[in-house]
C-alpha cells in the first residue's frame, strides 16, 4: 500500500510512539485471525450438516432404511463421531478396519479429486 506524503505525516502524528503502532498492528492481526477462525468453524459446521444429511438421505433412498432403522442408524453414527472426537475410539483403527472391509480412503480421495477435475474414474 502506497501512502501519500500527507498520509505519512498523519501516521507519524497518530503513531508517534512505536508501542502504539505495535498495539494497533496486534489488534488488526488478532481481529483478522478471529474472523478467519469464525469463518472456518462456520464452514466446518455447514459441511458436517451437509454430510449428515447426505448419509441419512443415502441410507433412506439407496439402502431403503425406513422410519424405524434410519433414526437408529443415524444415532449410532453420531455416537461414533462423538466417540472418535472424545478419543474413546481410535481413528486409525477405524480406517484400518474399514480398509479390510473394502473401504479405502486413498481411493475415495482419488475419486473426489477426479470429480473436482471433471473426470470420473471408477477404481475397483
Amino acid at each position: 500500500m502506497k501512502l501519500t506524503k500527507r498520509q505519512e505525516k498523519q501516521l507519524n502524528k497518530v503513531f508517534d510512539d512505536p508501542r502504539k503502532l505495535r498495539k494497533w498492528v496486534d489488534d488488526v492481526y488478532n481481529g483478522i485471525v478471529t474472523k478467519c477462525e469464525e469463518a472456518t468453524n462456520k464452514r466446518v459446521l455447514e459441511y458436517l450438516d451437509i454430510y449428515s444429511i447426505s448419509v441419512a438421505y443415502t441410507l433412506r433412498y439407496v439402502c431403503g432404511f425406513g422410519k424405524k432403522r434410519l433414526p437408529t442408524v443415524m444415532e449410532s453414527i453420531w455416537n461414533t463421531m462423538d466417540s472418535l472426537k472424545r478419543g474413546y475410539v481410535d481413528l486409525e483403527d477405524c480406517i484400518q478396519e474399514l480398509a479390510e472391509n473394502g473401504v479405502k480412503f486413498d481411493t475415495i480421495i482419488k475419486k473426489q479429486e477426479n470429480l473436482k477435475e471433471g473426470k470420473y474414474i471408477v477404481d475397483k
